[in-house]
């Protein structure tokens, strides 16, 4: 009995020094300091192309060779909770109109050979709020020679198309 205790105590250690819970960053004091920002009646989104440079000094090059990644923002213009989650996002390849999902970050970190904290601690929560909240996007890079993007969210009862400037 006292073997499996000890046993269930480590997994449950090892589990939570390998939690996947996406804690952000902090968002711009103002949102216009993103590249683009979108509004609704009830929401404001704000996002940024992260430059290649940027993305290998914060996650290594290992996801500026295969991600895309986006810097995205929220605030609430009224104060009501709302819903973020990844799949109301879409990064659009502007000149053959591709769309592409974001990457589930857990796939990203399965798949890289050591694990990048980073990835895990900036990722963007899902989580319903009613404050400001940012992180980033990954998407897969499926056009190397591809500069120009749009960003759809369709989340909240919007769409919105944001376009990302290189």
């Amino acid at each position: 009995m006292k073997a499996r205790a000890i046993v269930l105590g480590l997994f449950v250690l090892c589990v939570s020094a390998y939690s996947t819970d996406f804690k952000g960053i902090r968002p711009h004091s103002n949102r216009a300091d993103y590249s683009v920002t979108c509004f609704t009646e009830d929401i404001g989104v704000g996002a940024t192309l992260v430059h290649p440079d940027e993305v290998r000094r914060l996650f290594g090059s290992e996801i500026d060779q295969s991600y895309i990644v986006v810097e995205v923002g929220f605030y609430s213009k009224n104060r009501s909770v709302f819903e973020v989650r990844h799949a109301d996002f879409r990064l659009r390849n502007r000149p053959s109109r591709t769309l592409m999902q974001p990457a589930d970050p857990r796939v990203i970190l399965s798949t890289l050979p050591r694990r990048i904290e980073a990835l895990v601690e900036k990722t963007l929560p899902e989580a319903p709020t009613s404050q400001a909240l940012a992180g980033y996007l990954f998407f897969p890079i499926t056009d190397p020679s591809a500069s120009f993007y749009e960003l759809d969210y369709t989340g909240y009862g919007a769409w919105l198309t944001l376009p990302l400037k290189p």
